[in-house]
């Protein structure tokens, strides 16, 4: 394993929610940390806040007196920034080498990977064991509705991270426990083919001492929203009750996290007296099925969901709970390369949907070129439901907005990119 030389640390794109987590870990443990992000947002008003300094343009003198330089996966070789770190021959680490380095500090590992669920669950695995005494330091893929924070230092015993397939990041952690939650077909922009994901995943388990990947006979029964749209289930073995659970989240998905995250914490001999008091304290992370306050509607909720599977089941939640209300769904794809990758799929969640919304792609790393774009995508949604629409800017969205009613419309926006900061900027939610 590497290991780091020196105490200047540079990040590209600092600013991404898990770049700016491990970037604070280093400031925490001595480091002189800087970075570099094109794009404001949370995770550079946290690192503003900790005193670590964003640039938002290429700042060459920052890279030549740089000991080690951290990139993450969205930029490329040929980025003016790797450019110039090539230039004066600085090493550069991987965001999953980091990771990597950053959890061989802590005696056991607990490492959640998965197509979808990953955040969730992880931040549902810190809680417990918090809750538990266990004083766990958390390094998160989102943002934690109860501190709005995606960072937690604790002891140098347990060490809970969110472990991200993409790039094969994660084949740089060697966890005691790993959770995998499920594997779908993803990130084909660098798998290529749905086995070498598979194999990833097969080795991400071989390097873990013990893996939870299957329920068993665990399951969630009795699945019911309360008023306020919390969700209450047993969760049962078999036809043996565990224990009724009352969350204070509502996607029926989270009844599948809170399975693996009870799995995981039974492996740490957790009670379930704690294991329960814990879930049903947890708040959840920012823009997974949160409600928003918004002074032009009264129901507006933003969701992380930007894979055809996520998006069925935000969209299934909603009609369940706003089932009284007409439900406009307003989704930004999240890169070029997903959309036309699983377009079949895509079309299928939204030729059938009563006013399907498409927002501009938000690109991340990727050049139109590399897939389709959210235009082309409602192009041919459009083919079987005419009631499609397409916007590439705030103003237009919001002028279509305004032809529903205040009260009796759900506006649900879906996507992992940046429309809730734009629509967060246009003080079109608080």
């Amino acid at each position: 394993m590497k290991t780091l030389r020196g105490k200047r640390i540079y990040f590209f794109g600092i600013g991404g929610v898990s770049m700016s987590a491990l970037a604070i870990m280093l400031k925490n443990w001595g480091f002189e940390v800087a970075g570099s992000d094109e794009r404001g947002g949370r995770g550079t008003q946290i690192l503003q806040k900790e005193g670590i300094d964003v640039d938002f343009q290429l700042n060459e003198d920052e890279i030549r007196v740089a000991d080690v330089i951290v990139a993450s996966s969205a930029i490329k070789a040929d980025d003016p920034h790797m450019l110039f770190a090539k230039r004066y021959a600085k090493e550069v680490w991987t965001r999953g080498e980091l990771l990597g380095w950053v959890s061989s500090h802590f005696e056991k590992v607990i490492a959640v990977a998965g197509s979808h669920g990953k955040t969730t669950t992880t931040a549902m695995i810190y809680e417990i064991l918090w809750l538990a005494g266990k004083n766990p330091t958390l390094h998160l893929g989102g943002f934690r509705v109860q501190d709005g924070l995606n960072y937690h230092f604790g002891g140098e015993e347990f060490f809970v991270t969110e472990a991200c397939e993409y790039h094969n990041n994660f084949l740089s952690l060697h966890p005691h426990i790993s959770v995998v939650t499920n594997v779908e077909k993803e990130h084909m922009d660098f798998f290529k083919t749905f086995s070498n994901q598979l194999s990833a995943f097969e080795q991400f388990k071989r390097q873990s001492e013990i893996v939870v990947e299957d329920c068993g006979s665990l399951c969630a029964k009795n699945i019911q929203h309360d008023q306020k749209g919390g969700l209450m289930f047993s969760l049962c073995d078999k036809d043996v009750k565990i224990m009724d659970l009352h969350l204070r989240i509502c996607e029926e998905v989270n009844t599948q996290n809170c399975i693996f995250a009870y799995l995981a914490a039974k492996r740490l001999k957790i009670s379930d007296c704690i294991i329960k008091q814990a879930l049903e304290n947890f708040a959840g992370v920012a823009v997974r099925f949160e409600s928003k306050s918004c002074p032009h509607f009264n129901t507006v909720i933003c969701d992380y969901a930007h894979h055809p599977t996520e998006l069925a089941k935000a969209i299934s939640t909603a009609k369940k709970i706003f089932k009284e209300k007409q439900l406009v769904t307003i989704f930004q794809p999240h890169t070029f390369s997903r959309t036309k990758t699983l377009l079949p799929q895509f079309v299928s969640v939204f030729e059938n949907l009563p006013c399907p919304v498409f927002f501009k792609t938000y690109s991340a790393r990727e050049q139109p070129c590399e897939g389709l774009s959210g235009s082309q995508l409602c192009q041919i949604v459009e083919k079987t439901n005419q009631n499609a629409r397409y916007f590439d800017d705030f103003e237009g969205l919001f002028q279509f907005l305004q032809g529903f009613s205040k009260e009796e419309t759900a506006l649900l926006f879906l996507g992992a990119g940046d429309l809730p900061d734009i629509l967060h900027k246009n003080s079109f939610i608080e």
